[in-house]
């Protein structure tokens, strides 16, 4: 009994040796992979451990390779529970943030933001990325702008970055790889490549083909750009020297640009960019429409933090030393893929700014003096998750390409660019009451285009109608025996869609009933157009302008205070000088007559000896208006 009982303890201690050697190795293996970015191979290792038994420095780490390989649903698992733990870092909170971003759980991340600024309050990019999870509502502002069309290759498992080329197309992609091929340690995929593809004669896109010549070589190929005869290439690529990739001291392998030229219909005479370096990176190029100018990314000392765009400028035999476009652009987090338009738009991706969560893609223009402050294209262009490689066709403006991981990895999408859409919604009710009134009619004038389009309001009295963007817009609403009632409408300058709304008050015109002008009153014992009164003139000037079949006598009242005859003259005053007033806005004179009632019709109980408040007095200084004529 006693010599089984030790073998069975001798059993278990081997055992226990056995998991905590095998516990290390794999630590071990992990922390080597992670910490030369071979995500893709540190990922099984911490895996193992973590199945087995609760590391904090597994869990993180575990997490991170998954946040890194763009795995962010399992990521999300992982953090989910390290932030329930007393011993994790305030970099989980982060980390966890904005994977939940990501994952589109704005509401979600926002304490995590707040409980990792409670730790770090001067994180310029955490404080705009909880902006944006509490203003993330504004990026669906209008969906109706762009329409995505996916264009997928099934032998991809990543592909992205694709450009107009010629009649085609040149694209960025990497493929799944098999044991014993050459892979990327941080994706566990092919190295990225550069391909191309044109479309049959009926338009759909053919199998795409490697760029011939030396631009694809042994590690990866990234973004490019093309000279506006297609034969000059700007493209990104690994820094690496014959077969080896050069790594800097934190184990990253820096991006330089190249440069080539087409001969024979493959790309030759590889140069680099001359501010290439060994100890940064440097890669998506894109040129200006003259071709003088080069926008590129780099982390190059001297940024904002992350990789912040750049610009360099050829004089004809040198590109100059490359210049940051400063802090409107660039922020602490990462600017990257830069597109600049034929119309010197400058688009980018950032994942700071006002980001969905993840990349997103902004616009903004140069002045001649400072850049514009970027604006998010929103959704759907933008998703929660890396939106990015934006483009536009140089033939259409309104059609382009954009990449994105929304289905969770890099995919390729065409695109059209849609117009705003504008609607006009009105009613026609009583005046002074919701009673809806039938058979109005609308006229609604182009102003630029002179098209009339005329309407009646239905038994509702509703009408509406589609306007056209970029266009001013005259209303005019009438019914017989009604006073005629105008508005304006602009579309100008509007980037998004929105719906107008015109309320048209419908109002019979009695002849001689008093219509008061409100908010015209009149300082005790004076006569002149005080500033507040002005508004209520101009009403009345637009109702004659809008009704010039009219003639009207405007007339002019005061409170009890002061002596009949002196009322008498004060209100006559006063009447001529709102008269004088509507005359210098326009209006003929021949259709206006003026009368000072003095006291003689008070609007309320105030009357001589009658105690009353300054506020009951001012409601009898006023001025009325009625209809004494209608011409035909």
């Amino acid at each position: 009994m006693k010599n089984r009982l030790i073998k069975g303890l001798s059993v278990a201690l081997i055992s226990l040796v056995a998991i905590s050697c095998s516990t290390e190795y794999h630590i071990r293996k992990g922390n080597g992979y992670h910490d030369n970015l071979a995500y893709s191979s540190a990922i099984p290792h911490y895996q193992k451990v973590h199945n087995k038994t609760y590391v904090p420095e597994v869990e993180e780490k575990l997490a991170d390779s998954y946040y890194k390989m763009n795995n962010l649903k399992e990521a999300e698992k992982l953090y989910k529970v390290a932030v329930k733990r007393e011993t994790y870092s305030p970099q989980i909170n982060f980390n966890y943030a904005k994977i939940l971003m990501s994952n589109g759980e704005h509401n979600e991340a926002i304490p995590y933001f707040k409980k990792y600024l409670s730790s770090y309050p001067d994180d310029a990019v955490a404080q705009m990325l909880l902006a944006s999870c509490i203003s993330v509502g504004e990026r669906y502002r209008d969906t109706t702008l762009y329409k995505l069309y996916p264009i997928n290759y099934d032998e991809f498992k990543n592909s992205f970055s694709i450009i107009e080329y010629q009649e085609g197309a040149v694209f960025v992609a990497d493929k799944e790889v098999f044991s014993g091929s050459k892979k990327s340690q941080w994706t566990g995929n092919s190295y990225l490549d550069l391909y191309e593809i044109k479309k049959d004669e009926d338009g759909f896109w053919m199998n795409p083909q490697l760029l011939k010549g030396d631009v694809n070589g042994r590690f990866h190929e990234g973004p490019a750009c093309f000279s506006n005869d297609g034969n000059t290439v700007y493209f990104t690529r690994s820094n690496y020297f014959k077969r080896k990739m050069k790594v800097n001291e934190n184990k990253e392998n820096n991006l330089k640009i190249f440069k080539a030229t087409l001969k024979d219909g493959k790309w030759k005479n590889l140069e680099e960019f001359p501010f290439n370096s060994d100890d940064y990176s440097i890669g998506h190029p894109t040129l200006s429409a003259d071709e003088k100018t080069l926008y590129f990314v780099s982390d190059m000392p001297g940024g904002f933090g992350g990789t912040d765009i750049y610009k360099s400028v050829w004089d004809g035999s040198n590109w100059s030393k490359p210049e940051n476009l400063g802090a409107i652009v660039n922020t602490k987090g990462n600017e990257m893929f830069p597109y600049i338009h034929t119309d010197d738009a400058l688009y980018f991706s950032s994942n700071a700014h006002n980001s969905m969560g993840g990349l997103d893609v902004f616009i903004t223009y140069f002045n001649g003096e400072v850049w514009a402050k970027p604006e998010n294209l929103n959704y759907p262009l933008n998703s929660s998750k890396d939106d990015f490689g934006f483009n536009l066709s140089k033939k259409n403006a309104n059609v382009g390409f954009v990449s994105s991981s929304r289905t969770d990895a890099d995919k390729m999408y065409a695109f059209d660019k849609k117009p705003p859409k504008f609607n006009l919604y009105g009613k026609a009710r009583l005046k002074g009451t919701q009673t809806r009134v039938k058979g109005v009619t609308v006229q609604v004038t182009n102003a630029k285009t002179g098209k009339v389009i005329s309407m009646v309001s239905d038994a509702k009295g509703n009408f509406e109608l589609k306007l056209e963007p970029e266009a001013d817009y005259d209303l005019y609403c009438t019914k017989e025996g009604c006073f005629t009632r105008t508005d304006k409408i602009s579309t100008v300058g509007l980037k998004y869609s929105q719906d107008f709304y015109a309320d048209f008050e419908v109002e019979p015109i009695v002849l001689d009933k008093p219509i008061v002008l409100e908010n015209i009153y009149y300082d005790f014992d004076k006569w002149n157009i005080r500033p507040d009164a002005v508004l209520g003139l101009d009403k009345l000037v637009k109702i004659l302008v809008d009704n010039p079949n009219i003639e009207i006598e405007l007339s002019s009242h005061t409170d009890s205070r002061g002596n009949d005859r002196y009322n008498d003259i004060l209100s006559e005053k006063r009447a001529m000088a709102a008269v004088q007033y509507i005359i210098a806005n326009g209006i003929d004179q021949k259709r206006l007559t003026y009368k000072g009632y003095g006291e003689k019709k008070l609007v309320n109980h105030c009357a001589n000896d009658v105690v009353c408040t300054r506020e009951e007095h001012q409601q009898n200084r006023r001025t009325e208006f009625k209809v004494t004529k209608i011409n035909k």
